[in-house]
């Protein structure tokens, strides 16, 4: 493993099947050293801490931070947790794995090696999951796999991110405004290039493990300014022909 890079692992302490599930997939990929983090517990955590960890800044309102429920709340902070470790470490990089996580190839010194060499912006994360929306032409290429650029991601179980971008997120995520997964807003306001690696290389194991969070939540039809305009020119680059999708 790249002395460079760290690997953390998010898993609630009660989910040891989870665990075991992300602790052999890393051993097939002959990975035995990583940090677990504790996922912040919603079944556990008090309504008080809840209320003291959200925002209160009815100014910052978007479709995603409006009406979050406790285990989204959570999950953020437990994101937050994660990056709160990195940014006191003292590696570069960070591997973020959520405990659901599966390989589909291998894990290779040369792939780890080629994804750190294309982290050459201030902050920054390259997606190792699937991609909502990325452009087509590829930024970089090696093998069977390239780097693209990402105009919208959503998941949250397998990405590596830069220490400013961690820094930059906690500073705007904390108290939580939105939930963990929500990138472009990182992008937005962050000012965090995202990057991501075609084909992805890891998957949620949906089958064998549901959400531990309800979906459902009934969301604000408010946007904030720069996300509304964000949204506008992806919609023109999608008319153009110029994205390409995982799903």
């Amino acid at each position: 493993m790249n002395n460079n890079l760290i690997i953390y692992v998010i898993n609630l302490k009660r989910d040891s099947e989870r665990l075991r599930n992300i602790t052999n997939e890393l051993k097939k990929q002959n990975i035995i050293n990583f940090e677990l983090v504790e996922a912040i517990d919603s079944k556990k955590i008090s309504d008080n801490d809840i209320n003291r960890s959200v925002s209160k800044n009815n100014k910052f309102i978007n479709p995603q931070n409006t009406n979050m429920n406790k285990e989204e709340i959570c999950c953020s902070l437990s994101h937050l947790k994660a990056y709160k470790k990195f940014i006191e470490s003292k590696f570069d990089y960070a591997l973020i794995l959520e405990d659901d996580a599966v390989f589909l190839d291998n894990f290779t010194e040369n792939l780890k090696k080629f994804i750190l060499k294309s982290f050459t912006h201030d902050k920054q994360i390259i997606f190792l999951s699937e991609l909502w929306e990325f452009f087509k032409k590829p930024i970089n290429k090696q093998n069977n796999y390239e780097i693209v650029n990402v105009a919208n991601a959503v998941y949250a179980h397998s990405y590596v991110i830069n220490k400013k971008a961690a820094i930059s997120i906690s500073s705007l995520n904390y108290p939580v405004k939105t939930i963990a997964d929500n990138f472009v807003v990182f992008k937005i306001y962050c000012g965090v290039k995202l990057l991501g690696l075609n084909p992805f290389l890891l998957k949620q194991d949906k089958n064998r493990f549901d959400s531990t969070i309800p979906v459902g939540n009934k969301m604000e039809k408010k946007f904030l300014f720069r996300r509304s305009l964000y949204r506008l020119i992806n919609k023109i680059f999608r008319l153009l022909g110029l994205f390409n999708s995982h799903k």
